[in-house]
């Protein structure tokens, strides 16, 4: 008699507990913030979530709604569905630029209070607005949240240890000696392609590097351990050729003395050869050395183009400020216009290239 009390016990437990079937759930895989033109609903917030069709197909449905607040916003998604919402399987939040330059802190806390959403959430930006990326139909590609997952993915895997998650700009962005910085992302034609990187000052967008200009700042930054490095070299006599290599940071430090008036980052490179047009021979020793020395002195040409461009914007995704506040007590610390101070320094590149090997070439 016991045991059978039991079993109907259990079996009412069953029916109390909230039942969630996928059918009836809208799994949130990309959110988008813009800015809209509306004083009284300034936000534009974008969700898409994957759905089946009455004859059984997988397709995605997009809602766009407008409000005063994330919070607002995200109620009137629910009045938009019959499905319940769930942010759990959230993969990607996308930032439209011209919000970005307002600042993305607010949204950020939005999302870190979801406690269903994780802190690897992966962060970028559009060009111009979050809800034409996340709109766009790639054919053959399937939900764009996953395309862009994928995407952030292999950017995180050719310049390592680089993750493009909502820990990791927030992390930087409570740490006051160093700048988040985030992916850009456009639409062109009928595709989603990666357009650079954001640079931020504190939590707000001031400037887009070019990739052509992102590819120094992977460099020089002491997290990149791997990478990809592609470029243009003048090689004399024969004109100009393409280099790609893959390399390995083997040493990165940066020296700042007790005066903090200046500072030198010293980094030294390995790479392998991947591909390069020139018509010399790479694998033959002296001209191997004569491409180290041209590829080396391209990098602390090109590199002291970017530190100077960075201090004039007064952004330190690099680090250098960690380094000047080591030199100093906290109180120190404080009262220092760290900002200023970071402009107004004299910040020296000292790079070596080392070819490990020939590889390819054409």
């Amino acid at each position: 008699m016991n045991k059978l009390i039991i079993i109907i016990f259990i079996f009412l437990l069953t029916g109390c507990a909230e039942q969630r079937i996928i059918d009836d759930l809208a799994l949130i895989n990309a959110v988008g913030y813009d800015l809209t033109d509306n004083e009284s609903n300034p936000l534009k917030l974008t969700v898409t979530f994957p759905i089946i069709t009455k004859d059984g197909k997988y397709d995605r449905k997009t809602i766009i709604v407008e409000g005063k607040s994330s919070k607002e916003a995200r109620e009137k998604v629910r009045f938009k569905t019959n499905l319940k919402l769930e942010s759990g399987q959230a993969r990607v939040s996308l930032f439209g630029q011209e919000l970005s330059k307002k600042g993305m802190l607010p949204y950020l806390h939005s999302l870190v209070r979801d406690a269903s959403i994780g802190t690897r959430l992966k962060l970028a930006l559009a060009e111009d607005e979050a809800s034409d990326v996340i709109m766009l139909q790639i054919k053959n590609e399937g939900q764009n949240a996953t395309y862009l997952e994928q995407f952030l993915t292999k950017l995180n895997r050719e310049n390592f240890r680089t993750n493009y998650n909502i820990y990791q700009f927030l992390r930087d962005y409570y740490d006051d000696g160093i700048d988040p910085i985030l992916p850009v992302f456009k639409v062109e034609k009928n595709n989603i392609a990666y357009n650079g990187i954001g640079l931020f000052h504190e939590d707000k967008l001031v400037e887009i590097l070019k990739p052509s200009e992102a590819r120094y700042l992977f460099l020089f930054r002491e997290e990149m351990q791997k990478g990809v490095f592609v470029e243009q070299i003048d090689v004399g006599e024969e004109g100009k050729a393409s280099i790609m290599l893959n390399y390995e940071l083997k040493s990165h430090h940066i020296e700042v003395p007790v005066t903090r008036k200046k500072a030198a980052i010293y980094i030294e490179l390995i790479g392998d050869v991947v591909e390069y047009t020139g018509k010399e021979d790479v694998s033959d020793p002296k001209i191997q050395k004569k491409i180290e020395n041209i590829i080396t002195k391209k990098i602390n040409q090109e590199g002291k183009k970017l530190i100077i461009k960075l201090q004039k914007l007064q952004v330190d995704p690099l680090g250098i400020n960690r380094y000047v506040r080591n030199k100093m007590t906290y109180n120190q610390w404080k009262a220092l216009d760290q900002y200023q101070a970071y402009q107004d320094m004299d910040i020296n590149l000292k790079a070596n290239v080392i070819l490990n090997s020939s590889g390819k070439w054409k």
